[in-house]
C-alpha cells in the first residue's frame, strides 16, 4: 500500500512536498507516471503548474521534500507500532502508531471547533488534519464524510479540521472546495493562527514540520490512542471500509 503524505520543509514550501511524488504538467512525457492528479488542486494552484518557473521552483521543493522524507521516514522506522484489538491484523487506515509523548489533546481552541472537541471527549475521537493544496488530503474527504456518519453511530466523532501552516484556505474557497468534491456530513472546520500552532502542537509537530494528511485517534476522556498518517491515493475507500468500521467496533467495545 503506497500511502503519500505532503510535507512543507518550510513555512514557504506548500505545493509540490510529495511523499515519493513530484507533481507536474501531466502533459510532460518526462514525468513520472505515478503523478498524483492536478485535478484534486484548487484552481489558481493548477494554473501555477503551467508555467516552467514555477516548476523548477517545485524541482528544488522535491529535493528538499525527498531529503526532509527520508528523515522522517527513518524517524518513523523507531517508532513502535500500535498494537491491534484482538483478531484485527490490519486498518484500511494504514499503520497505527504509538503515540509519541509530546501528543495530547488540543488546548486553547476557540470557537466552533472547541465546542466540537468539548462535545466529542467523553467518547472516541479522531481529529485529522488536512489542507486544500494537499492532494492526498483533499482525496480522501469525500470518504471520510460517508464515514462520519457511521462512525457517529458507533459513538465516535470524526473531526476533520484544516491546518494549513499558510492558511491559504477560506470559509469561501473550502465550501467550494466541498461542493466540487462530493464532501457531506464534514463541518468544514479551519483553524485560525493560534489555533493551527495548537493543533499541530497537540500532534507532536510544528508549522516548520508538518506532515498532513494526520489523523489522531483519541480514547474516552482525550487519551492519545494512536495515530495516522497520509492516504493511499489509489483506494476509494479507506475511512469507511469495512475494516476500518469493525476495528471501531473493537475499540468502542473495550471501554
Amino acid at each position: 500500500m503506497t500511502r503519500i503524505s505532503w510535507i512543507p520543509a518550510g513555512i514557504a514550501l506548500i505545493a509540490g512536498l510529495v511523499a515519493g511524488t513530484f507533481i507536474g504538467m501531466q502533459t510532460n512525457s518526462r514525468v513520472d507516471p505515478d503523478l498524483v492528479d492536478l485535478s484534486v488542486l484548487p484552481e489558481d494552484l493548477r494554473e501555477q503548474h503551467r508555467h516552467d518557473a514555477f516548476l523548477e521552483l517545485e524541482a528544488k521543493n522535491y529535493a528538499m521534500a525527498k531529503e526532509k522524507m527520508a528523515q522522517q521516514e527513518a524517524e518513523r522506522a523507531n517508532r513502535p507500532f500500535k498494537t491491534l484489538p484482538d483478531g484485527i491484523k490490519s486498518v484500511p487506515l494504514g499503520r497505527m502508531y504509538e503515540p509519541e509523548p509530546e501528543v495530547h489533546w488540543p488546548e486553547n481552541i476557540g470557537g466552533e471547533l472547541a465546542q466540537a472537541l468539548d462535545d466529542g471527549k467523553d467518547g472516541w475521537v479522531i481529529l485529522s488534519y488536512w489542507a486544500s493544496w494537499c492532494a492526498p488530503c483533499v482525496h480522501e474527504l469525500p470518504d471520510m464524510g460517508k464515514a462520519a456518519p457511521l462512525y457517529a453511530a458507533k459513538g465516535v466523532t470524526l473531526i476533520a479540521v484544516n491546518t494549513g501552516p499558510m492558511q491559504k484556505d477560506t470559509p469561501e474557497s473550502v465550501q467550494k472546495l466541498f461542493a466540487e468534491r462530493g464532501v457531506e456530513n464534514l463541518v468544514p472546520y479551519i483553524a485560525d493562527r493560534a489555533g493551527v500552532d495548537a493543533l499541530l502542537n497537540a500532534s507532536g509537530q510544528s508549522v516548520m514540520s508538518v506532515n498532513l494528511p494526520t489523523s489522531i485517534i483519541y480514547a474516552p476522556g482525550g487519551v492519545p490512542y494512536a495515530t495516522f498518517s497520509g492516504a493511499d491515493t489509489k483506494l476509494e475507500t479507506a475511512w469507511a471500509a469495512d475494516g476500518t468500521l469493525q476495528f471501531l467496533d473493537q475499540l468502542v467495545a473495550q471501554n
